[in-house]
């Protein structure tokens, strides 16, 4: 039995050149949403593990932050949500991990994403279960201890131990195991795990760089003059890691890595690591051999050269160039939006990353919401923050899908106002019609009883 040959899927730009303009655009907004795709969030984190997370470190009970009597507990949830995430981003930044692998859909053979393990597993409790399948490279784990990244050596050893632990129960939780995207490391970072430490060195006087040097013992080579620091108490400051470091000879600056506080207007939070700035390589080297394993606060530092400490400021220079050509205008489109959701929830989430000129939801005509939103910054740079920041983050379950608004975007609220008002001004001409005849009629104005009616 014969059947039809298949139309070609392919537009006709010829057929769509003759349509409107409106209609012309209509078709390329589609076809650009039937072309986007969409990916896993690599960074999915338990809930309850991000929840606890923040209130361990804000030290408040977590049923505060969960209060149901709350009219704003979805949005707090999103904020720390948001938090951890950022601060996982940037922990694996400078661990040596390429976020950009994560936009792409090529996985790897030796990297496992770790992910819905409860909060206050230890990284050596993770090592101890994966150990077992094959040699470990490294594994990450950031502060929030929310998700980890696991490298093994050989890849038959990581898909040993992907078929044998995924979804396995692993203390009060099930393991989700995602295999992590090709290219992941952007260069060989040390083999050690997190938890494993070289011995604290006993601090006296300034001590020269070539003492130090001559003592040290074989490790990793320095080839940048920046340190990244790692597992510093929440509670150390910038100010009290330049005073413990300041001996050191070559110390240009000392910073703890911060982010906005999202319950606290105004403060920071620390995120747990940050960064040392020597005048030469030779005593960055020096640096990391006599203070790896320091006890700071209660803490063994572990400290490590900064894959993006070589060229920081130029990367910076970049990176805002990049930005500005990226942040075309101030409107943010929010698509996957919850349709519990109000108004006052998009505000209250958006309005922590700046100053909102205005927030739209379109409804449909029995006023529920069409699952999507528009926030208006003040300035492209807000705009920006917001998308980098929320990308992520889940409302009330649901991954928010973030993305510029096009600059022709249509309002529909506007729409049905128009069609509204051209719909009332036809039903006021035929009610006038109704009232002054359905025909025109022709008056003689010699007094002649000839009217015509036409």
């Amino acid at each position: 039995m014969s059947s039809a040959a298949k139309r070609p899927s392919g537009l006709d730009e010829i057929a769509i050149s003759k349509l409107p303009l409106k209609k012309q655009q209509q078709i390329k907004r589609k076809v650009a949403a039937a072309s986007t795709s969409f990916h896993w969030n690599s960074l999915y984190m338990n809930t309850d593990a991000v929840m606890s997370s923040i209130s361990d470190r804000l030290g408040i009970p977590k049923s505060e932050l969960l209060d149901p009597t709350s009219s704003n507990a979805a949005v707090k949830q999103a904020h720390a949500e948001t938090h951890v995430i950022q601060e996982t981003k940037s922990y694996f930044s400078a661990s040596g991990v390429n976020l950009d692998a994560f936009k792409r859909k090529e996985r790897g053979d030796t990297a496992i994403l770790v992910k819905n393990f409860s909060y206050g597993t230890k990284p050596d409790e993770l090592h101890k279960v994966f150990e077992v399948y094959g040699t470990i490279r490294r594994l990450l784990m950031p502060p929030s201890g929310t998700i980890a990244i696991v490298d093994f050596v050989q890849a038959d050893h990581a898909r040993s131990a992907f078929s044998a632990l995924a979804y396995r129960k692993f203390k009060d939780s099930v393991l989700f195991l995602e295999k992590a995207p090709k290219d992941l490391f952007t260069s060989d970072a040390i083999s050690r795990t997190e938890g494993t430490s070289t011995t604290g060195r006993a601090r006296g006087a300034k001590h020269s760089t070539r003492e130090l040097l001559e003592s040290m013992q074989p490790q990793q080579s320095v080839n940048t003059s920046t340190l990244f620091v790692r597992n510093l108490s929440f509670t150390t400051t910038s100010d009290r890691l330049r005073e413990v470091f300041q001996p050191l000879d070559g110390l240009l600056s000392a910073r703890v890595k911060t982010k906005p506080d999202p319950k606290n207007v105004g403060h920071v939070l620390s995120m747990g690591f940050g960064f040392l700035e020597f005048r030469t390589k030779e005593q960055a080297q020096a640096a990391l051999v006599a203070m790896d394993g320091h006890n700071l606060d209660d803490h063994e530092l572990l400290i490590r050269a900064s894959h993006k400490g070589a060229d920081a400021a130029e990367e910076r220079r970049r990176d805002d160039a990049a930005k500005k050509l990226a942040a075309k205008n101030t409107k943010v489109i929010i698509k996957n939006l919850p349709f519990e959701a109000s108004k006052k929830d998009v505000r209250s989430l958006f309005g922590a990353y700046g100053q909102l000129r205005s927030v739209r939801m379109p409804r449909k005509f029995d006023s529920s919401t069409r699952g999507f939103a528009f926030a208006e910054f003040v300035t492209a740079r807000e705009a920006e923050n917001a998308i980098d920041a929320l990308k992520d983050t889940h409302l009330l379950g649901r991954r928010l899908v973030l993305d510029f608004a096009a600059e022709d975007e249509i309002n529909p609220e506007q729409e049905i106002a128009k069609m509204q008002q051209k719909a009332g001004k036809q039903a006021d001409k035929v009610a006038l019609q109704r009232l002054v005849g359905t025909g025109r009629k022709k008056f003689n104005l010699e007094g002649k009883d000839d009217t015509d009616v036409y």
